[in-house]
């Protein structure tokens, strides 16, 4: 008779015997268990490198999520252009394009050199380097491959902003330069300017997106004209959006206090074709830089 042995008996460990092997001559002898030969480990599994974020979008998805991003913001942007403000929008950009353009950023970081600014002294431009600030540019043609996604978004929000911005003052539809910069540094400021102060430079509108970052301070600041007001304050989060004339706004960035996480931040400035760059006014250079207006 077959003896059935339980289901739950073997899951609680229950030995089973092993049958009596008949031999000529008798029952009853178990032959000895041969020991088994152990399999060799198995070897460890090496992970395969993660594929770039890039990979997970094509150049038409993001093209047309940076495109799409300016068409939907298009009514704030042309009013507060118009008004002679700045305009802001958290969230601008779909979050895997913006983590696709930090990750390729953070790639690039071996390149950059210390970021340079200027500053008028006695008459006279005088560049000088960002305490904790390093940057690059975002070329394209044949560096395209190094940083395909931060390439196609220069391109696209070119196209696309300077459609919108242009209704309100003549912008060229692909005449651009940009900075790509990372600040890694406690204490590390943008003393308050003005992106243009006229003459030769033809950048007529500042954009900037935030990539990522994890710290406190490092907000943008704008100023009253003609007064040294703050008027408002944007915190650099991660797909913030923030556009203005580059030769009206005063504005600066104020000191980082605390960084757990490095800031990056693209900034994209869309030239014109024609002689529309204002000269800084007397009234606010005597409001924010006295000097100057004297020099």
């Amino acid at each position: 008779m077959r003896v059935v042995v339980p289901l739950a008996a073997l899951l609680l460990g229950t030995t089973v015997e092993p049958l009596a092997l008949k031999r000529r001559g008798g029952l009853t002898k178990s032959k000895k268990k041969k020991k088994l030969k152990k399999a060799p480990p198995p070897a460890p599994v090496a992970r395969a490198p993660r594929a770039p974020l890039s990979w997970s979008l094509s150049p038409e998805e993001h093209m047309a999520a940076v495109s799409n991003a300016v068409a939907s913001a298009a009514d704030g942007i042309q009013t507060a252009l118009a008004d002679g403000n700045f305009f802001a929008k958290e969230s601008f950009l779909d979050e895997r394009s913006v983590q696709a353009m930090a990750e390729e950023a953070r790639r690039l970081d071996p390149t950059l050199v210390p970021s340079q600014s200027t500053r008028y002294e006695a008459g006279n431009t005088i560049a000088y380097d960002k305490e904790g600030v390093r940057s690059t540019q975002i070329l394209g043609g044949n560096d395209y491959d190094k940083a395909p996604r931060l390439t196609e978004y220069v391109v696209s929000l070119t196209a696309a902003l300077s459609g919108v911005a242009g209704q309100v003052r003549p912008l060229s539809p692909s005449r651009q330069t940009n900075k790509l910069a990372v600040c890694d540094a406690i204490g590390a400021s943008y003393p308050k300017h003005i992106d243009n102060g006229g003459g030769d430079d033809p950048r007529l509108l500042t954009a900037i997106l935030y990539l990522s970052g994890d710290v406190d301070g490092g907000r943008f600041r704008s100023y009253q004209a003609t007064e040294d007001v703050v008027t408002a304050e944007v915190a650099p989060a991660p797909g913030t959006f923030v556009c203005f004339w580059s030769d009206r706004l005063v504005h600066d960035v104020s000191a980082v206090t605390r960084l757990d996480e490095a800031r990056w931040a693209l900034t994209v400035w869309l030239c014109t074709d024609d002689d529309v760059v204002e000269a800084t006014p007397d009234e606010v250079l005597a409001a924010h830089w006295p000097h100057l207006r004297d020099s």
